[in-house]
Parts: structure tokens; sequence; C-alpha cells
């Protein structure tokens, strides 16, 4: 994630400055803030400085289909502070992230327009795509917001539709949308999901105790919790990245052989998933109680049962030494 400095970010309306600078603003839930959704930011930017307007976004928090039908939330694929991280290090300049209550979606479509995006947030123009929709029985779509602009005064800029198209690996045209990239990360295919988000996966947490095992096998581990910001790929060993993270500053970042699942090989393992990393190299850092971040960059094995405890440790060695040969043959990529 890159370090962001001059951004601003509002989570309920009456932070929102009263006097803000005309503005280009466009909408969306921007889970995992993908190639695709980064087209769309990088409209909205270009828009903004050929026009002399300041680039704002407004999204939502938790996911509205959660809140409209009551079902278990989306696995999201960045945790909602990384999200926003992340769409102001596209380009955005202000952020509001609005939470989104059944109150909220009983907004028409023009009161949402007129308070949101015209009172508060000081629109002179809209990038949309071309098959959003907005307001309570989602009655507002692309027309909708043109005919809203030329009463109320801004423009309408159209972009191609969020879910974009991109050469895949084959030379044809690829999918991208935050559905594909989640079925990515729960079958293993994290150069997948990578080559849709333009970045490697990453989940974030503050590293805890665990069992202290790997001590003892010789692989001290850092623990995140079990439910760290950000999907979870599924189970398995995995060649990938650690950082230790301050605020929004990577203080050291290494190479490192990250395992998720229950342990099966000791019987008095934990019953939930856990993301367990090994460190390849030294570091400096006091890792317990600091915030940390993994990166997945391939899936190397599924999670396995070992007879014995010398079994384990010599894949263990083996793990490592795929790790290095695959980092080293994927080359990096992020941000």
């Amino acid at each position: 994630m890159n370090e962001v400095t001059s951004s601003r970010v509002w989570h309920e309306p009456n932070e929102v400055p009263s006097q803000l600078a005309p503005g280009v603003v466009t909408i969306g839930n921007f889970d995992g803030v993908h190639r695709g959704h980064r087209r769309v930011i990088d409209s909205l930017t270009s828009y903004g400085k050929k026009y002399g307007l300041v680039p704002r976004a407004l999204t939502f928090h938790p996911h509205p289909r959660h809140v409209m039908t009551g079902s278990e939330e989306p696995m999201l694929i960045t945790g909602y502070a990384d999200r926003d991280s992340l769409v102001c290090a596209a380009g955005v300049v202000d952020l509001l992230s609005v939470n989104f209550t059944l109150e909220f979606a009983q907004l028409t479509a023009e009161d949402f327009v007129r308070e949101y995006l015209v009172e508060l947030l000081g629109a002179r123009a809209v990038v949309l795509g071309k098959d959003s929709r907005f307001g309570r029985r989602n009655e507002g779509n692309f027309q909708t917001m043109v005919e809203l602009g030329e009463k109320y005064g801004f423009g309408v800029v159209s972009v191609e539709e969020l879910d974009a198209d991109i050469e895949g690996e084959s030379g044809k045209a690829e999918r991208i949308s935050s559905t594909l990239i989640r079925e990515c990360l729960l079958s293993g295919d994290t150069p997948g999901a990578a080559r849709m988000l333009g970045r490697w996966h990453t989940v974030r947490d503050t590293v805890r105790h665990g069992f202290k095992r790997g001590r003892e096998l010789g692989f001290p581990t850092a623990n995140f919790s079990a439910h760290p910001s950000g999907a979870v790929p599924i189970d398995g060993v995995y060649a990938g990245y650690f950082s230790v993270v301050d605020g929004d500053r990577f203080l050291q970042r290494v190479p490192a052989t990250i395992s998720v699942g229950t342990n099966p090989t000791f019987e008095e393992g934990p019953a939930h998933r856990i993301v367990e990393t090994y460190v390849l190299g030294s570091h400096e850092y006091e890792l317990y109680d600091r915030q940390a971040q993994v990166e997945f960059v391939e899936r190397l094995r599924p999670t396995l049962a070992f007879d014995d405890i010398e079994s384990l440790i010599d894949q263990m060695h083996r793990d490592v030494a795929v790790t290095r040969s695959t980092l080293a043959a994927r080359g990096d990529l992020r941000d």
C-alpha cells in the first residue's frame, strides 16, 4: 500500500467541511480496489485535473448487500480501512465512507444525489459506470444521474463498467471483478487474483502469541488472529512477503513462507483457521503486538498432516527452499 499523506477520509456526513472546493465525484464499494476500480479513479483524477476539480469518492460500510438482505457480509477482499487507504493512494483526495443503514437505503435517488453529491461533496461532475444503480430500491441509473445533473448543475462522465476487461496471460480479454477475485482466493489461485488486483493480495493484523511450536521446531512464526483484515485464501502453504507496518508506512518487507489452516499435525491445534508466517532471513523488529501485513504470491501446496515431527521439519525446509525459488521466478508486483 502506498503512503498517503494528503487525503482526507470522512466517516460521517457531519465530518465533511461546510465549504468545499468544487469537486468531481465517483461512487462505489471498491472492494479490493482492483484494476477496474483504478481505471475509474484514473478517469476521475484526469477529469479533475483538466477542469480544476477536486477528485472525491463516496463509498460504504458495511457492504450494502449485507444490510439489505440480512445475509452474512460478503468476504471482503480488503478491510474497510485498507480499502479507504488504497482508494486515496490511487488519487482520490477526499473520501466519504458512508455508514450504510436501512434508513440510508430509503433515500430516493434524487435525495441521495442532492444531499450527498451536491450539498456535501460539492459535485460539479460525477464519474459513473453505465450500469450503476443508486437510491431507494436501486431506482436511479445512469440516465437518472444525467437528468439530475441537468437539474442541479453538474456534468456526468461515463466510463466503461467497473468490471473491466484486461488482457490475461493467454492474450485474451480477461474479466475483472471483486467476485472473481474472491473465487481466485478461495481456490488458491493467488496469481490470478494478483492479475486483477494489480498487486499481491494482502492480509493485515496485529501479531499475536501462539503455541510457540514453530520456535521449538526451529521455525518461529508470526501469528495472526482468526479474523484479520482482508480475505484469507484457502488453506495451504504460500510463498509471499511479510511487512512490519507503522500507520501507512512499511518499516521492513522480507520474503516469507505463509501457512493458512488449523495445524492438523497437532491434535491440540486451534479449531479456527489462522495465518502463520515464517520470516526468511533476519529482521530488526520485535513482532509481538505490532501491526503487520502478509502478501500472498503463490500457493505451494495444500495443508498436510504428518505422521511425525521429523517429516514435518523436512517438509518445512523444502517449503522454505521452494519459497525462495518461487519469489525469484515470480519477480515483484506491488503498487
